[in-house]
Parts: structure tokens; sequence; C-alpha cells
């Protein structure tokens, strides 16, 4: 296997959503009355969540948490997000909004550009949009996990950027091919999707800080950050920076754009990798540790960014590295 072609590092997920059939024609009255039905059964919904309490919540009706300590916050309780949480998203999913309402969570957005669709998520519960916002874009790795699954990791990352008044914007790949849910694959059509949606969609519907603007990416989204958005879309990350967890490496090919002489003196790039991550274990045989290191190279010595770190973590292995911490601490300049 090549180093630039980390393997899936969870199985392969079915893209979230459904097409509706057209249903054939019923008289008036049972239409409306189907209507009034499926109003009914949403506000239930609603309300419901789940069997034996409120979305969100748990039996006593305090709000549910995720302890964080395994993603690297120490003693720390994130609000749980995801579609079943109250408010979250928009009625029946559908990407559209009233005033104010796009400064709640709104999961499985959908955004189309030249026939390639896809899916994102915005975190938006607790930001102040009467101060400067900023915006933490999460690429998942193989098999799309933290995407699926925001509950878990991504509550936390979400806490963090809450706390720095960023938004944090979880994107799925347009790849929704099995066997291999990839960015790193088809990664030129790739970042043209994530282009249109940011200049399209994103900086339309919020007022962004383009000097706090920071990708993060784990595994094969590592590798597409560094083989593709730093390389081919530089001018997408204008102040803030970058940072690539479990992979990393250099493109293999020649950047399509060059960065300015601000943003190699203030860009911060940060690599993350745990020294077991070598591809040695059956179970993640891309060597992570040599794509970090050879990113780490290549982006300070040759391309000449002033900005950069590389953390090698004694202990660790592909699946143990803390997201969560890690991006708290590169947030804050103390990695």
């Amino acid at each position: 296997m090549r180093a630039d072609t980390p393997p899936a590092q969870r199985p392969p997920r079915s893209r979230p959503g459904r097409r509706l059939r057209a249903a054939p024609r019923r008289p008036v009255a049972t239409a409306l009355g189907l209507v009034l039905l499926l109003l009914v059964l949403t506000a239930v919904a609603l309300l419901v969540g789940r069997p034996g309490g409120t979305p969100g919540a748990d039996d006593d009706g305090a709000a549910e948490t995720v302890a964080c300590g395994t993603w690297g916050l120490e003693g720390v309780e994130a609000p749980v997000r995801g579609p079943d949480v109250p408010h979250s998203g928009g009625l029946f999913g559908v990407d559209l909004f009233g005033p104010g309402e796009q400064w709640r969570d709104r999961f499985g957005l959908e955004f189309e550009h030249e026939g390639i669709a896809s899916g994102y998520h915005v975190l938006a519960d607790g930001v102040d949009p009467e101060r400067p916002v900023g915006v933490v874009y999460h690429f998942h790795g193989d098999g799309g996990f933290e995407y699926d699954h925001p509950e878990y990791a991504v509550s936390c990352m979400a806490e963090v950027a809450r706390e720095r008044n960023m938004l944090l914007v979880v994107l799925q790949t347009p790849d929704h091919d099995d066997p291999e849910v990839t960015w790193w694959e088809e990664r030129g059509r790739n970042g043209e999707w994530f282009r249109a949606l940011v200049e399209q969609r994103l900086r339309a519907d919020y007022p962004l800080d383009p000097e706090r603007t920071w990708f993060t990416g784990y595994s094969g989204g590592a590798q597409f950050i560094s083989q593709e958005l730093l390389a081919d879309h530089a001018d997408l990350l204008p102040g803030g920076g970058a940072v690539m967890m479990g992979g990393g490496q250099r493109p293999n090919s020649d950047p399509a754009t060059e960065p300015t002489a601000a943003q190699l003196k203030d860009l911060r790039l940060h690599w993350d990798v745990g020294r077991l991550d070598d591809g040695s274990d059956p179970a993640a045989t891309f060597d992570a540790l040599s794509a970090a290191r050879d990113g780490y190279r290549w982006y300070t010595r040759w391309i000449g960014f002033e900005d950069t770190s590389l953390e090698v973590r004694r202990g660790i292995d592909h699946f143990g590295l803390p997201y969560a911490g890690i991006l708290e601490d590169v947030l804050d300049g103390e990695l």
C-alpha cells in the first residue's frame, strides 16, 4: 500500500437521507388527514425523541452530556450534539431556517456543486453572533465515523469551538462509494466541492471571521488537508491554521497555489501522531507516523511556513489521539 493511501478506519456507512417517491393521487380530505397526522407525529417526536425521555436528556430531565476525557479534555462534560437534541436542524431536515435559527445546531444539510452532492453539520449552539465568529472545518477519517456519530468526539470538539466563539463544521466527503469512503480519493473533485460550499453557502449564511479559519482532519482527512487544501486551495485559509492528526504528508504533485508572505509567517500548521502509528498494526496499516513527519518537513523546509510543529505521542496508536484536547491546545497556542 502506498504511503499516501490510508486504509478505511471504520466500516463504510451508507449515505444518510432518503429520496421520497411520488405518491399516487388521493382525495383531498385524505391528503389533509395525512398532513395533520405527519404534523402530530413530528410534534411527538420533538417532545419525546427517544423512549423514556426528552431528546438530549437523561431520565431525570438533565441535559445529556458526554465525558470528554477520552478525547483529551479531562474533567469536561460536553453537551451531546446530534440530530435528536432539541432545536437541532430545521423542520424535516430541510436546509431552510428562519431568523436566528442558523445559530442553532443543524445536521445533515446538503450542498450540491456541478452534480457533486454531499452533507455537512453546523454546530452553532452557544455561539454569539454579536461577537466575531471563527470557524473550524473538520474532515473525518476513512469511513466517516465522526460525521455519522457527532455524539462522541465531535461533541467535545464543538465545546472547544464554542468556548472560543467558533462554529464547528463537520464535512461529509462527496465520495459515498463502498467499500472505501474517503476524502483523499478523488481529492481534486472533493476540494472543488468544499471550495464551493464555503464560498457559496457558508460565507453567505454566517459572518465568518477570515482570520480565525481552521482546518482539522483525522487520518484520511488529515491527508486531504495536506495534499489538497493546503496545496491547491491555500486561499481558503487566510488566517488561522490547520491541524493534521494521524497523517498529513506532502502532496504528490506540484501545488496549484502559493501561500502569501503573510500566510507563511502567520498560519499555524500542526501535525499530531502516535509513536505506535507506524502501519505495523493489522487494524491500521497506513504508516501515519512517516506521513506526518514527511508533511511537516516539506511544509516547513521546502514551502517555508514559519509556525509549524509536530507532536509524536508515546504509547498512542492510530485510534488513541485526543482530538479535542489537541484542538484546544493548538487554538490556545500551547502546541
